[in-house]
């Protein structure tokens, strides 16, 4: 029997994928398909152990178990052992359930399908690729849809200029320069390119970092602030600028963040 190792390596990397893929969707965790890759690249070379006789003893149930738990661990990060125990037996239920079915479909006889060549493992593995694509195309739309909608077109007016970026609301962003009491817009730094801020009193914003760490934004106060909510129609507002030395979008959706009490 002709054995092709890198479709052994290939048909366990997709598996282990998917398994890590509905164990985190089912305890809601936040995927990180970089690691979840790396985690399965090093599953699928565990399955090797198998065509190795020295190594036999790497297929026993409790260094089987011993690896999923590791496997678990290394896709997920967390610290607390009985989560990590938790997500592993459920990752293990899963696995018993996809080889459960591959099982009885390569082995059923009452209404095989008549296809040439038929194979339910390959059938399974195209199954999973859909849904892992399917699910992460879904989700990527849906959050495009979402920054669209709290999205708008602002005009800064500051040295005769106009600067037009994107601007996401913010329902959370709740800070104010602290002397003139005036909500704070956070724009990159990027799009101010063309400002030269050293002409302008320059404002230190206090801030807390979701860590609880203290700092300070600087800024500047622009002529004034146009809001488009639509074509048709707009609001002039007076706020702060917030100068922001990191991106605000990886995709570049938008350059600026909304306080929500500009809105």
């Amino acid at each position: 029997m002709v054995i092709f190792i890198d479709l052994v390596l290939l048909e366990n990397l997709i598996v282990n994928y998917f398994l890590l893929f509905i164990t985190a969707q089912t305890l809601s965790l936040k995927i990180n398909y970089k690691r979840f890759f790396i985690t399965s690249v090093c599953a699928a070379l565990y399955t090797l152990v198998i065509f190795i006789d020295k190594l036999k003893f790497m297929t026993t149930i409790p260094v089987t178990l011993l690896t999923a738990f590791l496997i678990v661990y290394g896709a997920f990060g967390k610290n607390k052992f009985f989560f990590v125990l938790k997500a592993t037996l459920l990752y293990l239920a899963y696995t018993f359930v996809v080889a459960g079915i591959i099982v009885y479909l390569e082995n059923k006889n009452t209404y095989r399908l008549e296809i040439e060549n038929f194979s339910a493992r390959k059938l399974l593995l195209v199954l999973m690729v859909i849904y892992i694509i399917g699910y992460r195309l879904l989700t990527y739309i849906i959050s495009l849809q979402k920054v669209k909608k709290y999205t708008y077109n602002i005009e800064i007016f500051v040295q005769g200029q106009i600067i037009k970026i994107k601007a996401l609301l913010d329902t959370g962003n709740e800070l104010k320069e602290p002397i003139t009491n005036l909500p704070v817009i956070i724009v990159e730094k990027d799009a101010l390119t063309n400002i030269d801020i050293s002409v302008h009193n320059k404002l230190y914003i206090p801030f807390k970092a979701v860590s609880g760490q203290a700092n300070f934004l600087y800024g500047f106060k622009p002529d004034k602030i146009k809001i488009n909510y639509d074509e048709d129609k707009f609001q002039f507002k007076n706020g702060i600028i917030g100068i922001c030395d990191t991106k605000l979008s990886d995709h570049d959706e938008y350059q600026g963040l909304l306080s929500r009490d500009i809105i």
